[in-house]
């Protein structure tokens, strides 16, 4: 599964296969920045950042608000669920991003100090979103769960265009971290599915 993770998106360990779609959008990106436009990115990216101690408080406090909401619509068990799968990813992301070492794009708005695949933000974000939908899924009437699961969608992409956009990740990097998060969010639904029935 790694191996295949890997010869995917990367030519090796260390050096970033340039192929051309990840040129082309990150060069476009590179030369249509807004200062609003940009400001915005940076909010949207902002909520699942844990770069420094205030960021990553803002992200935990945000992740123990939907757990209690989570526990109180749902149950204890659907609260648990979403914190470990979350922090699970994030360590999975940490350990890829050491193993396949692979360094960011130059021309970024903000700094980052850790490796560029896969993204980290559209890995958390993947699983933050598709784990809401899958707790509400059976709790929400058909046409509430359309709009919910649309919502949840478009925050997921707009979250990996907000890292493209600010010159921190290559394509490559977002569409790794959505389908490591959907893989990660899949897993631990089918367990807690096995081992937990819908009550």
């Amino acid at each position: 599964m790694v191996g295949c993770f890997h010869a995917v998106f990367l030519q090796d360990g260390k050096t970033k296969n340039m192929n051309s779609i990840d040129i082309f959008i990150q060069n476009y990106f590179s030369v249509s920045r807004t200062p609003f436009i940009t400001e915005l990115m940076y909010i949207l990216t902002s909520f699942f950042s844990v770069d420094d101690l205030m960021s990553g408080t803002r992200f935990v406090v945000i992740v123990l608000c939907i757990a209690v909401l989570i526990y109180l619509v749902r149950n204890l068990r659907y609260s648990i669920l979403f914190v470990v799968t979350l922090f699970s990813g994030a360590v999975i992301t940490y350990l890829l991003k050491i193993f396949f070492n692979v360094s960011r794009p130059l021309d970024a708005v903000i700094i980052e100090i850790t490796k560029s695949f896969p993204s980290y933000h559209a890995t958390v974000a993947t699983i933050f979103f598709v784990m809401l939908m899958y707790i509400f899924d059976d709790h929400l009437k058909s046409l509430a769960r359309i709009i919910f699961n649309t919502f949840c969608v478009v925050c997921i992409l707009l979250i990996a265009l907000s890292r493209m956009y600010l010159g921190v990740h290559w394509l490559s990097d977002v569409v790794g971290g959505i389908v490591l998060g959907s893989l990660i969010s899949y897993i631990f639904a089918m367990v807690f599915s096995h081992f937990f029935r819908k009550p």
